[in-house]
């Protein structure tokens, strides 16, 4: 078996901290399975023009970067995404560059049932680390207000395979060892499944809500 590319991005400009340390504990885990490759990139390092109806189709000449995470995402197993939260939502950055992978994401030739363009990104395993300031108890509750909610439904609709979602509500995640070794162990089973193809049951495909688990 060959080996497959997980690509694992960090979208906090607070390098070290909450959801950037999850990620480095996720990819610890990652990195103990044979069958797989863990890429870790800073979405801050590259410049991303905002979206427009212009640059709607893929990379302009000046986004060199930009155009290379777009031929890593093109041929990758696995998509791993760390944020934290702001405001109940993700960072500008992140929003934009969802928004900018449209064309990469969408087949807007091809319409589903909905008369919505079905999504091409069925080659991604997908996974959302994502951290906040408010505690998990109250997370769980109000779920559909929070990052892994809404990251889960867009990739989702651009008809990625979704694995499973950690949220952390500890404002000191970084120093957090329990949470931590959660991740690492996220890391293994997640790597596992990109490794050998298993996805969730379909209960996980109709229903929109991520799993949490405490942490």
């Amino acid at each position: 078996m060959y080996v497959k590319t997980i690509i694992c991005i960090s979208c906090s400009p607070s390098r070290g901290r909450n959801s950037d340390s999850m990620l480095d504990a996720f990819i610890r885990g990652v990195r103990t399975v044979s069958l797989v490759r863990a890429d870790k990139l800073y979405l801050e390092d590259i410049a991303i023009d905002t979206y427009s109806f212009e640059n709607r189709n893929g990379p302009t000449s000046h986004e060199g970067a930009f155009n290379n995470l777009i031929e890593k995402l093109r041929y990758a197993q696995g998509l791993v995404i760390a944020t934290p939260t702001y405001n109940f939502s993700v960072p500008a950055h992140l929003k934009n560059f969802i928004d900018r992978i449209r064309f990469l994401a969408l087949d807007f030739h091809e319409k589903n049932k909905l008369a919505q363009p079905t999504g091409k990104l069925g080659h991604l395993y997908t996974y959302f680390l994502v951290s906040g300031g408010t505690p998990v108890w109250a997370q769980k509750i109000l779920f559909f207000a929070f990052p892994p909610f809404w990251l889960r439904g867009v990739f989702v609709y651009f008809g990625s395979r979704y694995v499973g979602s950690r949220y952390s509500g500890d404002l000191e995640t970084f120093n957090n060892r329990k949470i931590l070794r959660a991740c690492e162990r996220a890391g293994v089973r997640y790597a596992r499944r990109v490794a050998y193809g298993e996805t969730k049951g379909i209960l996980s495909r109709i229903f929109w809500r991520p799993p949490q688990q405490d942490i």
